[in-house]
């Protein structure tokens, strides 16, 4: 019985959400949070605004099942001020008026409670609580399934259990950002890219591009472009690769046509404008050549210090063992071209933020299993116990390193 239920689509979809159910409970009452100023108690964030009944009663019986060490990211304020009305009068003074998808979609998932009570802020971060749920429960559903075509279903179940038990996920799944987003962005890519493969189509290469650029709207994280491109560039499937460059801007010019013609506010990009994100290689020959130097010369072991720290160092060593046990065509190049965009959009950047080179985790994870495994064979020497055992140890191990307050040791949230 146990085996069908593992084994039949409905029993693997339960499991898998229950699994996530129980660490969404666990984060809040083991969060792993900030102690500096970017972080603040929720009793202390929300007096920032205008508190209501609603929120004092959210606040009173809320709070009791959660820790006190539990506080908001200084950028919650942000979302939950989107989310409230989604009007142009916050959007207008918002830093994230690039990234209106995640506000939205809390703002839509608000919409039946307030049938019952008027929007509050307490309202709105419940309702962007059940819309990270929602996200990362079909990030996760759908990243078993694509390892489960791919691989195995040994392998797409540990991964998915690596996934949910990740320092990622139990550091935001019960923070309003848009991180729960954009691992749902990167599972979906691939998802759709996997089935367009199988079988490609004039039709289905709009759509996946427009849902695509949908998702770019939820925060621009344009390596997901980027691996995209390198993949028709490499595949010589110039055209494609053209068209999809093109209708996956699309959502990208509605929003801005939107808030310029309809709303009339302008139109600003914050990591352009404060970050100088890409801005900055167009000053290159200007700048003081040993300023170029100092960027270029610190490109390489920066993101390999970014990927260690987002993963907690033993997934990355463990892929690297796994690699070779990789057998899809095309792995070298999907496997390189991932971490060639991540890093592009570093590069951009000019740093490479834990966050998102986490996201190269739907190859991180399941190369990092094969390798545990092939690790635990070999170590075994034919003794199958104690592969079980060392197989077993080594996924528990990262399970729990991977869910301890990790601020403790270094801010996750860089």
């Amino acid at each position: 019985m146990i085996k069908d239920l593992f084994s039949k689509k409905w029993g693997i979809v339960s499991v898998l959400v229950l699994l996530l159910f129980g660490q969404l409970v666990y984060s809040f009452l083991y969060p792993s949070v900030g102690l500096d100023d970017n972080w603040q108690p929720i009793s202390q964030y929300l007096q920032k605004f205008s508190v209501e009944g609603s929120d004092n009663f959210l606040l009173s019986t809320g709070l009791s099942f959660v820790s006190p060490n539990y506080r908001l990211n200084s950028d919650v304020g942000h979302y939950l001020e989107l989310a409230k009305d989604f009007s142009p009068q916050y959007f207008a003074e918002s830093p994230f008026m690039e990234r209106p998808l995640y506000p939205l979609m809390i703002f839509l998932a608000s919409l039946p409670l307030r049938i019952f009570a008027p929007a509050s802020y307490g309202m709105i971060f419940a309702a962007s609580m059940l819309v990270n749920f929602a996200l990362i429960s079909a990030a996760v559903i759908l990243f078993f399934f694509l390892l489960q075509k791919i691989f195995s279903p040994k392998v797409a179940w540990l991964s998915s259990i690596l996934l949910i038990f990740s320092p990622f996920v139990h550091s935001y799944i019960n923070q309003p950002l848009a991180e729960m987003l954009m691992a749902f962005a990167v599972v979906l890519a691939g998802y759709l890219l996997y089935n367009y493969a199988k079988d490609a189509s004039s039709v289905k290469l709009v759509v996946f591009s427009l849902i695509i650029g949908l998702l770019m709207l939820g925060k621009m994280f344009f390596a997901i472009s980027f691996f995209i491109l390198l993949l028709a560039l490499y595949f010589r499937r110039l055209r494609e690769g053209a068209v999809f460059a093109v209708m996956h801007l699309l959502p990208f010019l509605f929003w801005y046509i939107w808030t310029t013609k309809i709303w009339h506010i302008a139109y600003r990009t914050h990591q352009m404008t404060d970050w100088d994100m890409g801005v900055w290689i167009f000053r290159i020959f200007s700048m003081p050549w040993q300023k170029t130097y100092e960027i270029f010369l610190a490109l390489a072991p920066n993101f390999i210090s970014a990927l260690i720290y987002a993963f907690l160092l033993f997934p990355v060593v463990f892929s690297i063992i796994g690699l070779r046990q990789m057998h899809f065509k095309h792995k070298n190049i999907v496997y390189f071209s991932a971490i060639l965009a991540v890093f592009g959009l570093g590069f951009l950047a000019k740093f490479f933020y834990i966050r998102h080179v986490f996201l190269l985790f739907p190859l991180i994870y399941p190369a990092a299993v094969l390798g545990i495994e092939e690790t635990a064979k070999y170590a075994a020497r034919g003794r199958q116990w104690i592969r079980l055992l060392l197989y077993a140890m080594l996924i528990g191990f990262i399970i729990i390193v991977s869910n301890i307050d990790i601020y403790r040791v270094f801010d996750y949230n860089l």
